[in-house]
């Protein structure tokens, strides 16, 4: 697949847990977005029930890991035949559930609560975050068939990035199933009890790591 353009609204993300394996992604200035269309051009915005953005996060260390998905609000892919040229995926941080106890226990909306206000995402100001697909690439990871590069924007500030995917194509649908890959908040200013923050108890630092994984289904 060649690089591409693309025209968007706003997606994104979150959190994850120090202790993974996944892949920590690199983030540099943000990629020119190119829209792709010729006259094989599908366009999928749809969005279908079970997509979800998964996030986890943890306390320094990989201690009290918290996780739990985040709806789309709106999402547009762009396919020429078979390949995908443009994404924008956009995501309602309003939606933000927490999953990490279970069901009932006041912690759930402490945390959720938490999540949403300035101390982190402040969907009062920022209510959508966004990714915006600029590149694809055949994946060399076995599993995975195709490397993603995008501008993820949260409050405001963008950063591109690059996961690991794999993007199938059946019928009227498109399934977008990434790696678990993982990210540094403090990129995007997700500042609150950062590591190396003074005077803080260890146990209210938390890992600047964030790890997420984008399963979404888009259908024309």
């Amino acid at each position: 697949m060649k690089k591409t353009l693309v025209t968007l609204l706003s997606i994104t993300i979150i959190f994850v847990s120090c202790t993974s394996t996944s892949k920590k992604t690199e983030t540099s200035d943000t990629d020119t977005v190119k829209t792709a269309e010729n006259k094989v051009t599908t366009t999928f915005n749809k969005i279908e029930e079970g997509s979800y953005l998964y996030w986890w996060a943890s306390h320094l260390g990989g201690v009290s890991p918290r996780y739990g998905k985040i709806f789309l609000k709106d999402a547009e892919i762009i396919a020429n035949e078979s390949e995908i040229t443009n994404a924008t995926i956009t995501i309602d941080m309003s939606s933000l559930t927490v999953e990490s106890f279970e069901d009932g226990d006041s912690k759930i909306e402490k945390l959720t609560s938490h999540l949403i206000d300035n101390d982190f995402f402040n969907i009062e100001t920022y209510p959508t975050s966004k990714f915006e697909l600029t590149d694809t690439k055949i994946s060399d990871k076995d599993g995975f068939a195709y490397i993603f590069t995008g501008n993820l924007t949260i409050l405001e500030i963008t950063k591109s990035i690059s996961f690991y995917t794999n993007a199938n194509i059946e019928g009227s649908k498109i399934n977008i199933l990434s790696e678990e890959f993982t990210i540094d908040r403090t990129d995007w200013n997700l500042s609150y009890n950062t590591e190396g923050t003074a005077e803080i108890p260890t146990d209210y630092i938390i890992a600047n790591d964030i790890k997420f994984k984008i399963d979404v289904t888009i259908s024309k």
